[in-house]
């Protein structure tokens, strides 16, 4: 007996000190890249007989080079790591899949392995291609010098059902890549969404890249009704690339030299306190590359491009439809942000310029991202404040014949007063007056992230390193959810029948209630739905991401403390900010634009992410926009005794009718680990795909190969792929 009794203390000595290390080792950024299959426990309360289908969720995982998230600050050599400090932003795609309709929860986890990936590995840090060919973090964009840029599918999932199929796909997008379809069932990679050569591509002419910055929308829109889905493909104003040219010219040549010059450039003026001197002596700097890099000289001669807007639509058969799009006045539209979200009613297709600086100006925000002086100067001058409205275009369905090579996009005579960066609108539209709900993020940047040479704006202190890389979304003021009615027939926001719900809560106070701090993610019943289109939306669950200190940077700050639609003072916002505002889930009636029920979380735990899934067997009792379930991916922090915090990944269900009450199930997998996961979707069932229209990997990029007019170019381009990718899809 006391034998028994000395082991098992034994035992129970190690297994407490193992839990230690493993507490230890799970930060703030912790993510996996690793695939799995599993199952999903229960940890707490228990999972509704009635729930069912099949939950994904988006979310970047580090790059080739990093084991997931954070990203290291040594290389495996030792030698700083030039992706240490790059936004998360920046990371191959994972979707996380939960099925319910297991006898026990299944999870599943799978890379989005684009044929760029594979080039992303075959050239990755240690290999002898790195260098030149090798893809590098570059701000919000990851690109080659001899590739192109990463399509990296990290950020939403669409189902997708086109005629004549059963089962359907699910689509996985980026701001900066072709959509692709997924076998659900699998996860697998399908098809892209059109061959690259339907694509047009941003970068400049002088560019043989066989991965071609291809921008479109993380948010195509798909009508079950008409079967069909519906993005866009557009650059931005050419004069935004003046100096990509020659940028791309003398990385390709002279890039030491560059680097050289541009460094010492930047420790001359990075903290002149004369703005206006700083700005055109970079500007100079740039304008004149040719003269102050030693090398191989840019032509200036060389052919350039030019702006183009395109609405694409595809039935998932065959080649995409596509319209060139002017304004009613005949302009080309000119998108001065980027188009990260589309809207789609009964009779239109809503486009908008969304705060979001994915844009090609920032695709170069530090072309030797292992330089932090040349990322300060760069972030410095580049970094701009987002517009503090949204321009509205709206393209009329009945005007999209297949015939016709050009379409209007019939622009708003004036804005919707506060910037936006994702809505959703009402399917109908009766007597032509469409119904946008926005969520208007006021005076946040979420293109920008915590570098590690920031400091926080509440004490001047540096901010945490395990800060580092995540979005820098503290709040500088308010966010709002507004409810606009707009007038297809006089092209005016209808402002006596628009309401806005701003609400800061008891923010004073330990339970603040509901409130509209930092509002990211959103849901409502068959929302992304392939099945059911939503005539009006009635109810609406919001994620308030609350304050942060360390996610509140000096520049941030500095950048919108001159807000022009302040609500909140700035010493409320610091105040505010310094109590450190938890997460919470808040109902919303849409009709009623009132505020019904409330979910605050504990001290440090996130809500990452939300969706509403129906009940299997509808409760007649229950109006049908509450008749089910939310679903969240949830970050929960602990405090351990040695100090500090450790995180896991669970999974949460909330009665959609009482979300109050707290989570009625908690799961997780010791295996998955996420820190911020992006969008979400749902769909009844994860059958293998009946997709017949399949894009071959070979003939796709043979096409653009052949294309490149540098014959030495197209050689080794050809090599490369025959040994490195065509392998991974035959």
């Amino acid at each position: 007996m006391i034998l028994k009794k000395t082991w098992n203390a034994i035992l129970n000595f190690f297994k407490k000190n193992s839990e230690i290390k493993a507490i230890q080792g799970e930060p703030l950024l912790k993510a996996s890249r690793k695939e799995i299959t599993g199952e999903l426990k229960i940890i707490e309360g228990k999972l509704p007989a009635n729930i069912f289908g099949v939950f994904h969720v988006s979310l970047p995982v580090g790059t080739v080079n990093s084991e997931g998230l954070p990203f290291p600050e040594k290389t495996e050599e030792g030698k700083n790591n030039p992706e240490f400090g790059s936004p998360i932003m920046n990371g191959d795609g994972m979707v996380i899949q939960v099925n319910l309709n297991q006898s026990s929860p299944e999870v599943k986890t799978k890379l989005m392995k684009t044929p760029c990936f594979y080039a992303d590995e075959a050239t990755k840090q240690g290999t002898k291609h790195h260098g030149l060919m090798g893809f590098h973090n570059m701000g919000i964009t990851r690109m080659s010098m001899v590739f192109g840029s990463r399509n990296e599918l990290n950020t939403a999932t669409q189902p997708v059902k086109f005629n004549g199929q059963k089962q359907g796909s699910l689509m996985a997008t980026y701001d900066v890549g072709r959509p692709y379809l997924l076998d659900p069932k699998s996860l697998e990679i399908i098809t892209p969404m059109g061959k690259s050569t339907e694509w047009m591509t941003a970068e400049p002419p002088m560019v043989p890249w066989p991965f071609g910055i291809a921008q479109t929308s993380a948010h195509p829109v798909f009508d079950p009704l008409t079967k069909e889905v519906y993005t866009v493909n557009y650059s931005r104003d050419k004069g935004s690339f003046t100096h990509m040219e020659q940028t791309i010219h003398h990385l390709r040549h002279n890039k030491e030299s560059f680097k050289d010059k541009l460094e010492a450039l930047a420790h001359k003026l990075v903290d002149h306190p004369d703005h206006d001197h700083v700005n055109e002596e970079v500007k100079g700097f740039f304008t004149n590359l040719n003269h102050h890099v030693d090398g191989k000289p840019h032509d200036n001669d060389e052919p350039k491009g030019d702006v183009f807007m395109f609405l694409l639509a595809w039935d998932g058969n065959g080649p995409m439809k596509r319209w060139e799009l002017e304004d009613q006045t005949g302009d080309k539209l000119a998108i001065y942000e980027c188009m990260h979200q589309l809207g789609i009613t009964e009779d239109f297709i809503i486009l908008t310029d969304c705060s979001f600086k994915f844009a090609m100006d920032l695709l170069f925000d530090n072309p030797f991202p292992e330089s932090k002086v040349i990322e300060r100067l760069i972030r410095r001058l580049s970094t701009v404040k987002m517009e503090a409205f949204t321009t509205v275009y709206l393209v009329k369905r009945k005007d999209m014949d297949p015939s016709k090579e050009k379409l209007t996009a019939y622009r708003l005579k004036e804005p919707i007063p506060l910037e936006t960066i994702h809505y959703s609108c009402d399917y109908a539209n009766p007597d032509g007056v469409i119904t946008l709900y926005g969520v208007h993020n006021a005076a946040t940047c979420i293109a920008e992230w915590v570098r590690t040479f920031d400091k926080r704006a509440l004490d001047n202190k540096p901010v945490d390193p395990n800060y580092y890389s995540l979005f820098a979304v503290g709040s500088m003021d308010i966010s709002r959810l507004g409810k606009w009615r707009i007038d297809s027939n006089s092209l005016e926001v209808l402002e006596e029948k628009s309401k806005v719900l701003e609400e800061p809560g008891k923010w004073k106070e330990d339970v603040i209630g509901p409130n509209t701090w930092t509002i990211v993610l959103y849901t409502y019943r068959d929302i992304l739905s392939a099945d059911k289109v939503v005539p009006t939306i009635k109810q609406f669950w919001y994620v308030s991401d609350g304050t942060d200190s360390n996610l509140l940077t000096k520049f941030v700050y500095n950048l919108y403390k001159d807000y022009p639609h302040r609500d909140l003072s700035l010493d409320d916002i610091k105040e505010a900010t310094k109590r450190e505002l938890p997460f919470s889930i808040t109902r919303v009636n849409l009709e009623t634009m009132e505020t019904e029920d409330y979910y605050q979380c504990a001290k440090k735990t996130y809500i990452r992410g939300v969706h509403f899934i129906p009940r299997k067997t509808p409760d007649p009792s229950i109006p049908e926009e509450l008749d089910g379930y939310l679903f969240c991916p949830v970050q929960v922090g602990t405090e351990i005794p040695e100090g500090g915090w450790t995180y896991s990944s669970e999974f949460w269900v909330f009665d959609a009718t009482s979300i109050s009450k707290g989570p009625i199930c908690k799961m997780k997998n010791e295996e998955v680990k996420f820190s911020f996961t992006l969008h979400t979707s749902w769909m009844p069932e994860a059958s293998t795909t009946d997709q017949s229209y399949k894009i071959p990997v070979r003939e796709d990029y043979g096409e653009v190969i052949q294309g490149i007019k540098i014959k030495a170019d197209t050689k080794f381009l050809e090599d490369f792929f025959e040994k490195n990718i065509y392998p991974h899809f035959e």
